[in-house]
């Protein structure tokens, strides 16, 4: 992305990482550490089992034993020492929304940054005005927690009064059926089972469709 920070060097951090594919990316963008944190055991397991056999290979490649610089942490998000200060780059993606208190979300990565780090936010929004926030009544298509969407306008503000400078939209986009669809691999109901069957621009509860945003900020 010509927006983000280049990644060669840098030490890293990927909250809500799942089972760590785009930490792989960053590592092979040449980061030079990249930490994950999610608290899901399952995610944990996969990762490990990957990282066995990446590493090796690794060693198979080089002849000698060298550990991969790249861990998953089983924690939340809120468990993790503030403040730390210690990454040059946060990526939270698709975490924001999950969270009953965004701001708090938002304050605990800045935290985790050295000054001047850089944070790659990406999340669900909403068109509108400054101000405006969805809160769904209970579900957004078809999740539970889902708390929060606001405008990229609030979005702004929220990183901006949590301390941020030059905070920044750098992506917007709506989430397509072909992106987020069943395939032979993984054949559990999708996106298009949780839109509206009449109206694809509204999810099944009637709100609006999922729209994304990738905000870039200094901390």
């Amino acid at each position: 992305s010509p927006h983000l920070a280049s990644l060669e060097g840098r030490t890293i951090l990927d909250v809500g990482c799942g089972s760590g594919y785009h930490m792989w990316r960053m590592l092979g963008a040449g980061a030079h550490r990249v930490v994950g944190v999610d608290p899901s055991r399952l995610f944990l397991a996969q990762f490990q089992a990957f990282k066995q056999y990446a590493q090796s290979g690794q060693n198979k490649q080089s002849g000698q034993e060298q550990n991969l610089n790249i861990d998953l942490l089983p924690l939340r998000m809120e468990d993790v020492p503030r403040p730390l200060k210690a990454f040059d780059t946060t990526f939270s993606m698709g975490v924001l929304y999950h969270r009953k208190s965004p701001l708090d979300h938002m304050a605990e990565l800045k935290d985790t940054l050295k000054p001047g780090g850089q944070l790659v936010l990406e999340t669900l929004v909403i068109e509108g005005e400054l101000g405006e926030v969805l809160m769904p009544e209970d579900r957004y298509a078809q999740m539970r927690n889902v708390w929060f969407l606001p405008s990229c306008d609030t979005l702004l503000l929220w990183a901006r009064r949590v301390g941020f400078k030059n905070p920044r939209i750098v992506e917007k986009n709506i989430t397509s059926l072909d992106e987020q669809r069943s395939t032979d691999w993984m054949q559990y109901q999708s996106l298009t089972d949780f839109l509206d069957p009449e109206d694809k621009s509204k999810t099944a509860e009637g709100y609006p469709a999922p729209y994304r945003a990738t905000l870039i900020a200094e901390a």
